[in-house]
């Protein structure tokens, strides 16, 4: 049966590879080529680099809806088409058309967290259960029936880096489970319950502004949740520095108890190890910073060239 991969990020990488070690009759498609960095280098997704290096041959596609879509499909030949981050809208016509149909490894316990960004939104809400589902993909967002699914209780200083890293193995897993059963075309599908649906938004950078009006906890959440993009920012006003207002990237932290009360974003201690700020609720202690373009630092290197004090301020977007 010759099966058609879709993907574009490195979600899809551990289960193009255990398709590729279990079927020989295999094509990939994805996104074309995009530029990155400030010198716009040309660099293919990360499933086609995968793809290419397993010698796979791959199309290349903008979009799955229309004759686009029907393109694809004649190429391919595909008799079953498995998804993974594809980050493409496939069209009516397109799921209609394999034999066996198409199907999405997910990365939450659906029904939670539909949509772009479910890793994300399930670190920032305090998830303790986190998840892939595989199902068969329909018209409506991530709404089709599922064939499996499986939980993982992730450690609570997780970021979303690690955990999709650790989801993308699980979904390998899963897709291997019901790998002969897509196949058949008797793969067991279950409607998604009514009840528990949440939706999973594409991440904004501006929800990277660090909310220190709110409990230390979501602060932390913030940190892990948006790690590597698009990062937790802060401006300081230091005392030493005159008014002088700097942007820093807030990148390892930790909720503390028993402290003092005080206005959100004031810097309570200073130590070579760490910077205390207050919180809505609780308060943060700072491990590791980042100034805007440079690598991360721990609080005594970042010191050497900006000293902090207590009285110190971390402040939002809005004071910019």
């Amino acid at each position: 049966m010759r099966i058609l991969f879709l993907g574009s990020g490195p979600f899809g990488i551990p289960a193009l590879r255990k398709l590729h070690s279990l079927r020989t009759d295999l094509q990939v498609a994805t996104v074309p080529d995009a530029h990155h960095g400030r010198k716009r280098t040309l660099r293919p997704s990360p499933i086609k680099a995968e793809a290419q290096s397993l010698g796979l041959e791959v199309f290349e596609c903008q979009r799955l809806r229309g004759k686009a879509g029907r393109e694809i499909l004649e190429q391919s030949a595909a008799q079953l088409i498995i998804t993974a981050d594809i980050r493409l809208i496939l069209g009516s016509r397109f799921l209609e058309g394999p034999q066996h149909g198409c199907f999405n490894l997910h990365g939450s316990l659906l029904p939670r967290w539909r949509g772009a960004a479910p890793v994300v939104r399930a670190l920032l809400a305090g998830d303790e259960q986190l998840g892939v589902t595989l199902y068969r993909m329909v018209a409506a967002l991530d709404a089709g029936p599922m064939v499996g699914s499986r939980s993982w209780t992730a450690p609570t200083e997780v970021t979303a880096e690690e955990a999709e890293a650790h989801l993308a193995l699980l979904a390998a897993e899963l897709l291997e489970q019901h790998l002969e059963a897509l196949e058949r075309g008797d793969a067991p599908q279950t409607q998604q319950p009514e009840e528990g649906i949440t939706l999973a938004p594409k991440v904004e950078k501006s929800e990277g502004w660090a909310r220190w009006d709110g409990p230390a906890s979501f602060v932390d959440r913030q940190v892990r949740a948006l790690k590597p993009w698009p990062r937790t920012r802060s401006t300081v006003l230091r005392h030493c520095a005159g008014g002088q207002r700097d942007e820093l990237i807030l990148d390892q932290v930790r909720q503390i108890d028993g402290m003092p009360g005080a206005i959100p974003g004031t810097v309570l201690e200073v130590s070579n190890h760490q910077i205390v700020v207050a919180c809505g609720q609780g308060a943060i202690a700072i491990e590791r910073l980042q100034r805007i373009g440079k690598n991360s630092m721990t609080v005594q290197q970042l010191q050497l060239g900006m000293p902090f004090q207590a009285g110190d301020r971390f402040e939002g977007e809005d004071s910019r």
